[in-house]
């Protein structure tokens, strides 16, 4: 007997295995990619999420990405280790919060100037974090890498400042996640709790205090990392005294070259569009750069561009094999609000509530408006990661 129940308890076991690699095989890789586009981009992001959880779709998330604005959101959100379940809460603490005390700032400001390299990107951190998302987050990135995997995963983009002006391609993207820092397209990664600290030839010679989420913030802006670890390793880096981080909207404002190729192996890509350039820039870019990384993009119509001046709510870039398909969704549309793009430009005061309430409706209305396209490209994306399996 108990030979017998051994057997059945392994074969059992073996079943269950079995089916958990099957499910999880055909789990679809689906990544959210926000647009930067100060606050505008950062309230907008949080009401298109929220609509995304109303309509049951939030869930089906696998990535989150950002750059810029997008990523003032997101670190807020990130507080929350199950944001993604109670996204009614994340709106109030943007419409609701009360301001940060002007103390609290200063204090930290204070902290940050007897540092080695305090900057103009501190203040920054500071006026994004507590003049606009009315919060002071102090946790570290690293405190995510080991929380139940609830919300998406969180990729944090930037760009290399040399490698901007001066480098080749492969050196300007930067992505920073819970786990680890480093260029994309290089390979070259550290652990995020050592992104600051000093390394030589590989070796580390001081280790810093991790950065929180506020001096992250500022440094996704304009700020040194402190990244010798990479000398020697790649020519364009082998006098560099630090790794600057600038703006990723510099180079493509939607973090498309994070989620690329082989290495995320994305099914589908959902694109909030909230960017103030010519509209679809950011897809020409990110096909131009694919093109020249040698990556798998989606054919762009050009009957598409020649609705830059007053684009639809939605368009689907159908992929084939290894190419991603992409929806790409502007916020401000022929659907919605034509003219009224001026009245939320980026660089402006911080938005007054109606403001606020404005964006996070409009934003929610693209979800809903466009909920049997998500549903039915999900699915599609769904069926092609079943056939690679």
């Amino acid at each position: 007997k108990s030979k017998k129940s051994a057997g059945k308890n392994t074969i059992s076991y073996q079943i269950i295995s079995l089916l958990h690699i099957f499910i999880q095989a055909s789990v679809p890789h689906i990544a959210l990619l926000a647009s930067g586009g100060g606050q505008r981009a950062a309230v907008g992001l949080v009401g298109f999420l929220h609509q995304m959880e109303k309509e049951g779709l939030l869930d089906m998330l696998l990535y989150l990405g950002g750059v810029s604005g997008s990523t003032w959101s997101m670190a807020s959100l990130y507080n929350d280790p199950q944001f993604s379940t109670n996204m009614d809460a994340a709106v109030s603490r943007l419409l609701d919060s009360p301001s940060v005390k002007l103390e609290q700032a200063v204090d930290w400001l204070g902290e940050r100037a007897k540092e080695e390299h305090f900057s103009l990107a501190d203040i920054w951190g500071v006026l994004t974090s507590a003049g606009i998302m009315k919060q002071m987050d102090l946790r570290c990135l690293s405190d995510e890498a080991n929380r139940n995997a609830t919300n998406p995963y969180p990729i944090y983009c930037a760009t290399e400042k040399h490698c901007f002006t001066h480098g080749p391609i492969e050196g300007k993207w930067f992505e920073i996640s819970p786990h680890e820092a480093g260029f994309t397209e290089l390979g070259l990664f550290i652990e995020i709790s050592l992104l600051g600290s000093k390394f030589q030839n590989g070796t580390l010679l001081e280790k810093k205090k991790e950065m929180d989420m506020v001096k992250l913030q500022g440094d996704m802006a304009d700020k040194h990392t402190g990244l010798s670890v990479l000398e020697r390793k790649r020519p364009f880096l082998l006098y560099s005294i630090h790794v600057n981080l600038i703006d990723a909207g510099l180079v493509i404002n939607v973090p498309y070259p994070s989620f690329l190729g082989d290495k995320r192996d994305i099914d589908l890509i959902i694109a909030p569009e909230y960017s103030a350039g010519n509209m679809f820039e950011t897809l020409t870019l990110a096909r131009d750069y694919a093109a020249e990384m040698e990556k798998p993009f989606p054919e762009i119509n050009d009957t598409i561009l020649e609705d830059r001046d007053w684009p639809k709510d939605c368009y689907v870039l159908e992929g084939k094999e290894k190419e991603p398909t992409i929806i790409y969704m502007p916020l401000f549309n022929r659907r919605n609000c034509k003219g009224l793009f001026p009245n939320f430009s980026t660089f402006q005061r911080p938005f007054s509530q109606e403001k606020m309430k404005f964006v996070l409706e409009t934003a929610k209305e693209n979800v809903k408006n466009n909920k049997e396209t998500l549903l039915k490209e999900i699915n599609k994306a769904a069926l092609r990661r079943h056939n690679k399996w």
